[in-house]
């Protein structure tokens, strides 16, 4: 709050972009910010030209459709308050090592594009298979009503034993989350 309040606060005192002059005493360039009807022009020129893109779509929209699951149906009803938010942390961290990874190895210039699109499709799929279906059989074990008790919610904390498990199960869906969102974006 007091960054955001201090960032506000500096912002206050910038210069007026059309009367800052370089040490030549040439003025900058600024960028004319496009309107919602020329995006959308460009949007219908785009699919007109390249119409492959329209078959990105489910990739695009699924990227993040995933999180309900993750966050409403896993972490919420499973864990306690304070598992939950270091199941956060282990996510978000795992999500920084996946687009990592993922990016590096999409990035390999000793494979031909191609074969690398392949790899990554096929790599997504083994993924898709392991790590949800690992999902599967752990949702198996419990119902929300089961993580009630006398209407209040327990949660497993993550000094129990039983917390490992599930833990590594999370983490895997932060890693997949960025290998699924790196490679619709690649």
């Amino acid at each position: 709050m007091i960054l955001m309040a201090s960032g506000f606060v500096l912002a206050c005192f910038l210069a007026n972009p059309k009367l800052v002059r370089r040490s030549d005493g040439s003025g900058i360039i600024l960028m004319k910010n496009p309107s919602w009807k020329s995006e959308i022009l460009g949007l219908f020129e785009t699919l007109k030209t390249d119409a492959y893109i329209v078959g990105l779509f489910p990739l695009f929209i699924a990227s993040n459709w995933f999180y309900a699951y993750h966050f409403q149906a896993v972490n919420l009803p499973y864990f306690n308050l304070r598992t939950r938010c270091l199941n956060n942390v282990l996510y978000w961290g795992m999500q920084i090592v996946g687009a990592y990874v993922v990016g590096y190895l999409l990035d390999v210039g000793s494979m031909r594009r191609s074969m690398r699109a392949k790899a990554a499709l096929a790599g997504l799929f083994v993924l898709t298979m392991a790590i949800w279906g690992g999902g599967y059989a752990f949702q198996k074990t419990y119902t929300r009503e089961s993580t009630l008790l006398n209407d209040e919610h327990v949660g497993v904390d993550f000094k129990q034993g039983k917390y490992i498990g599930p833990m590594f199960m999370y983490m895997f869906y932060g890693f997949y989350d960025a290998a699924w969102q790196v490679t619709a974006y690649w």
